[in-house]
């Protein structure tokens, strides 16, 4: 056989984690033929068998969909009993969120008594497991199919050609050279992966490695684009999100160019967003996104450009996404309507220790911030609170509801004030997004119950503002006992002109640490909840003005040109015109009405002469014509 024998104790097991979604689905089959009743040092087989699905249920999470299929406990094994004992299959437990309670009562019922009809059994589950979603099936035998027909690699091979996300897993529990060749062949012909266990603990080590699922990988969003490799290459970026793949570099880090234009009396400001996951093992690397130099290649007078921030990403998601910024301003009243129609960013992508991380993802968010009046931020700065300190309201976190967040700040699922309830896995990420207004600031608590996996597990969590820039950061770190953390929030309330931004969106995240060498389970999921109120009032504290993520226009060639805001100018000044037009009428014509010239009442009554006069010579006119 091609398939390789895993244990897992080798290296190799680690790296190879059963992709699946968050929404994945399994069955349990196990074993209960006569040949279990066997005798090892432990005890009966089954007895061991029993111990680590025990195991396995209580590692766990309650929202896991899994199900339980028995076979051999109700017909002997007695030769002239082989037609029914072929058909002694049983679903113990329907698929589900995992009811301890019921996996571990349907476990201890079992006795061991009859014949082993493996393909039959896959036909079951598959036909339990329905035709969508991922799906998996874990075998468990320490025998050969005594069944067949069908034959058990063949009903394999049959069930994983009807659909590409069903996998067929199979564990040899103290399986002799011809019960392992046949497990391998099942596993192979169901593309799943073979295990061996030699006693209750390697057992439900094997049951627990094969319940995992992959990491649900950030969604990147927006326009392609393309860095160039030189100023003269440099396309223009728009307003908007943008996104690409980009592979960092190892020793001396290249230029890579684009442009902007920035509308007259606004600034601008850039966000790059780097997406580095692995599939939940810790890997080596320093990336660092370095916006290395602004300049204004039409007009070298106009604008300022305040520091630039650069991203260093190295830990993993319990750490959030770093981003680097570059902003673009207009110094003063001076530069409100001068050129900024070319402005060059060079940026600089690359791992500052020489690793080869591979390609990852970037997304490059442009935002143009229009510039408020004296009298607006006048208008602004009464009541404005700067420095609100620690949020001393009560967050009892009860009664949580369940819901499942999104892989990044795209599909960031939307919330509102209240209790919640999610689970993640190593390497992954949940977001959620929440509307704050001016005069207010966002306030999360969080907890988790003791690791699922054992493992010495972290939970990253904090809160991103509109523009996607991170305000607060709160680590919980978790072994065998639970966390629970502080109410984390801003320092201050959202007001324009502060160190926080504009009202908006602001994304709630959570993020599950790497897991390092020496802890095999990394796919399976922890259950956490959180908590979120918004403290303070709604008030008038800035421009109606929030920063957008729809995807941008497609990089231009040439510079960009603000037809909107000109077009908005003219209206405005046509408007003005206009406005004065009307103005000058209404005051000539009160200046003549108190100067005894045609004001409005002389008027109407010169207008009803003449009417009466041009009526009269028209009916003078008609007379002479009869006459």
């Amino acid at each position: 056989m091609s398939t390789e024998t895993k244990t897992l104790s080798s290296s190799t097991t680690r790296a190879s984690a059963s992709e699946g979604s968050a929404d994945a689905k399994g069955v349990l089959i196990l074993d209960a033929s006569y040949s279990m009743v066997e005798e090892d040092a432990e005890g009966p087989r089954i007895d061991a068998a029993k111990k680590a699905t025990h195991e396995l249920v209580d590692f766990l999470p309650e929202t896991a969909q899994m199900g339980l299929i028995a076979y051999g406990a109700q017909e002997s094994n007695a030769p002239d009993n082989r037609e029914k004992g072929c058909k002694d299959i049983e679903r113990l437990v329907p698929i589900g969120k995992v009811d301890k309670q019921k996996f571990g009562a349907a476990i201890d019922g079992l006795t061991p008594k009859g014949y082993t009809p493996m393909g039959n059994a896959l036909r079951k589950a598959a036909e339990e497991l329905g035709n969508e979603g991922e799906r998996s099936i874990i075998l468990v035998s320490d025998g050969i199919d005594t069944c067949a027909p069908p034959e058990v690699c063949d009903v394999a091979k049959e069930l994983a050609g009807d659909g590409v996300d069903l996998a067929i897993h199979t564990v040899g529990f103290k399986a002799d050279e011809e019960a392992r060749a046949e497990l391998e062949c099942i596993a192979e012909a169901g593309g799943g992966q073979f295990l061996e266990a030699a006693d209750a603990s390697s057992l439900a080590q094997s049951l627990k490695f094969l319940s995992q699922r992959g990491v649900e990988k950030y969604q990147t969003g927006g326009t392609e684009f393309e860095f160039s490799d030189t100023p003269e290459d440099a396309k223009w970026l728009g307003e908007g999100q943008y996104q690409t793949t980009v592979t960092p570099d190892q020793g001396t880090p290249k230029d890579r160019y684009f442009r902007i234009s920035v509308p007259p009396r606004h600034n601008a400001r850039v966000v790059f967003s780097p997406v580095w996951q692995t599939d939940g093992m810790w890997e080596a690397g320093h990336l660092k996104i370095e916006p290395v130099e602004v300049t204004n290649e039409g007009d070298a007078e106009c604008g300022w450009f305040p520091g630039k921030h650069t991203a260093f990403v190295s830990a993993g998601p319990d750490y959030g996404i770093e981003s680097a910024t570059v902003s673009v301003e207009r110094n003063g009243e001076s530069d409100m309507e001068c050129d900024m129609s070319d402005i060059l960013v060079k940026t600089q992508i690359s791992d500052v220790e020489g690793v080869d991380t591979g390609d990852i993802g970037l997304e490059v968010s442009v935002f143009y911030e229009p510039i408020p009046g004296d009298e607006e931020k006048t208008a602004w700065s009464d009541g404005k609170i700067v420095k609100a300190g620690d949020y001393l309201g009560e967050m009892p976190m009860k009664n949580p509801k369940p819901i499942s967040g999104g892989t990044g700040f795209n599909d960031a699922v939307d919330i509102t004030e209240g209790t919640y309830s999610d689970n993640i896995i190593p390497g992954e990420f949940r977001f959620y997004k929440i509307p704050v207004a001016y005069g207010q600031r966002p306030v999360v608590k969080a907890k988790t119950p003791k690791s699922v996996a054992h493992n010495a597990d972290s939970l990253g969590f904090g809160i991103y503002d509109p523009m996607r820039n991170e305000l607060v950061r709160t680590p919980l770190n978790f072994f065998m006992d639970a966390a629970e953390s502080d109410a984390e929030t801003l320092s201050q309330y959202v007001w324009h002109d502060t160190n926080t931004p504009y009202q908006g969106e602001y994304y709630v995240w959570f993020g599950m640490g790497w897991v390092h060498e020496g802890y095999d389970i990394a796919g399976v999921e922890q259950p956490f909840e959180f908590e979120v109120v918004m403290d303070g009032e709604p008030g008038n504290g800035g421009p109606d003005w929030t920063p957008t993520h729809e995807d941008g226009p497609e990089p231009s060639d040439e510079p960009i040109k603000f037809e909107a805001v000109d077009d908005t100018a003219e209206i405005s000044a046509s408007q003005d015109s206009q406005d004065s037009d009307d103005s000058d009428t209404e005051v000539n014509a009160a200046e003549d009405d108190e100067a005894g010239g045609f004001g409005l009442v002389p008027g109407l009554l010169v207008g009803l002469v003449v009417l009466l006069l041009v009526a009269a010579a028209v009916a003078f006119v008609i007379a002479r014509g009869r006459r």
